[in-house]
C-alpha cells in the first residue's frame, strides 16, 4: 500500500455531543496520512465553538444554511485534498485500524468504486447496523443483515452489494466528482443508494468489508428530518426518481410499475393501521416524483450517455437478490425480525 492521503469528511448539524465521541475515536486511529474536514451544515448549537476550542487543527467548513446530507457532503468533498474521501457520519465511533483495511482494498483492486466496513450498532453493540442492501424485483431494497448478530458467519465475508450505507464509505475523490456526487435535489434519503447505482453503471463495484468495523448510533443529526411525513415523502419520491435516472429502459418498464404498486400497497396498509402521516408522506412522494419527470429525464439522459459503461445484464447478477415474500411483511412492520 502506497499510503495515499484520505480526507475524512464529517457532516454535522447540531450534533456536538455525537461529534465529540466521533472525533475522540478518530484520535486513536493508526492511519497517519489523513485530513479531517468537518462540514458544519447550518448548525445553531455550540459545534463551531467546540471545534475551535478543542480541534483547531481540523479544517471546518461553515455553511450558513443546512443544505441537507447530499449538499453538505458534496461541499465537503470539494474541499478535500486526498486521493480518497471517507464519508463519515458524526454519530459514529471508529476503531483504531478500520481505515487501513478499506484503503488496502481500494488500492489493490481498481475495479472497486466504494467500500464500506461492517457497521455495528452503538446502541446494541452485539448487533449489526448495516451490511448492505440488494436490489429486488419490487424496487424495495432488501436490507441484508439489518439488526442481526454481527458474529453470524453469514455477515463476516466480503460481498458486493447494490448499496451501502452513507454512515461510513470510502471512495476515490476523482471518481466521486466524475459521478457528480450525491444528487442535491434528493436532500436526504436514498442519496447514497443513488450514488452507488451510478458507481455500478460506471463499471465499478461496491464492496462490504467485514474485516474493518465501526459503530453507528443511528439517526444522529437526522432526527430533525425523521418525522413520519418527511421520512416517507423523501424516501418514496427519491427511490422512484433514482430508478428513472439509472435503470435501463428494459429494467425500468419492469421495475417502475412494481415499485408504484408496492408503494400504493404501503399507503393502504399504513392507512389501515392508523398512521395517516406516514401514508400521506408516501403518497405525496409518489405523486411528486411523477410531477418531476421532465427534470429527471434530463438527468437520465446525461447518466445513460456519459456515465453508463456497462449494461444492466452485467450488473444485475451482482446487485439483485430477491428475498422470500415474508420479508415484505416484516419490512412494513419489523424488518429486523426477518431471517436472511
Amino acid at each position: 500500500m502506497k499510503n495515499p492521503t484520505v480526507s475524512i469528511i464529517i457532516l454535522n448539524y447540531n450534533g456536538r455531543k455525537r461529534l465529540e465521541i466521533c472525533l475522540k475515536s478518530l484520535k486513536q486511529i493508526t492511519f497517519k496520512n489523513k485530513e479531517i474536514i468537518v462540514v458544519n451544515n447550518g448548525s445553531t448549537d455550540d459545534s463551531a465553538i467546540f471545534l475551535k476550542k478543542n480541534y483547531p487543527q481540523i479544517k471546518v467548513v461553515e455553511i450558513r444554511k443546512n443544505r441537507g446530507f447530499a449538499g453538505g457532503t458534496n461541499t465537503g468533498v470539494r474541499y478535500a485534498k486526498g486521493k480518497y474521501v471517507l464519508l463519515l457520519n458524526n454519530d459514529t465511533k471508529v476503531t483504531p485500524h478500520f481505515l487501513e483495511t478499506l484503503v488496502s482494498d481500494m488500492e489493490k483492486d481498481i475495479t472497486l468504486g466504494a467500500v464500506q466496513p461492517q457497521i455495528r450498532s452503538m446502541i446494541y453493540p452485539k448487533l449489526l447496523d448495516s451490511v448492505g442492501s440488494f436490489f429486488t424485483s419490487t424496487g424495495f431494497l432488501y436490507h441484508f443483515g439489518y439488526y442481526k448478530p454481527y458474529k453470524n458467519k453469514l455477515y463476516n465475508s466480503p460481498l458486493y452489494a447494490y448499496s451501502i450505507k452513507g454512515a461510513c464509505v470510502l471512495m476515490r475523490k476523482k471518481e466521486y466528482m466524475i459521478l457528480g456526487g450525491m444528487d442535491e435535489d434528493f436532500v436526504c434519503y436514498v442519496e447514497e443508494t443513488d450514488l452507488c447505482h451510478r458507481i455500478w453503471l460506471s463499471g465499478k463495484k461496491v464492496l462490504y468489508e467485514p474485516k474493518s468495523y465501526i459503530y453507528h448510533w443511528g439517526g444522529g443529526d437526522m432526527q430533525v428530518m425523521t418525522k413520519d411525513y418527511v421520512t416517507m415523502y423523501r424516501s418514496f419520491k427519491n427511490r422512484i426518481l433514482s430508478y428513472i435516472k439509472n435503470l435501463s429502459f428494459y429494467e425500468l418498464i419492469k421495475i417502475l410499475p412494481m415499485t408504484i404498486l408496492f408503494s400504493e400497497g404501503f399507503v393502504l396498509l399504513t392507512i389501515a393501521s392508523g398512521s395517516m402521516q406516514r401514508a400521506l408522506g408516501a403518497q405525496t412522494g409518489v405523486l411528486v416524483a411523477l410531477l418531476q419527470l421532465p427534470m429527471t429525464i434530463k438527468k437520465r439522459q446525461y447518466i445513460q450517455k456519459k456515465i453508463r459503461k456497462v449494461s444492466d445484464s452485467v450488473i444485475m447478477p451482482y446487485i439483485k437478490r430477491d428475498p422470500r415474500f415474508s420479508y415484505y411483511i416484516s419490512f412494513f412492520r419489523k424488518p429486523e425480525s426477518f431471517r436472511d
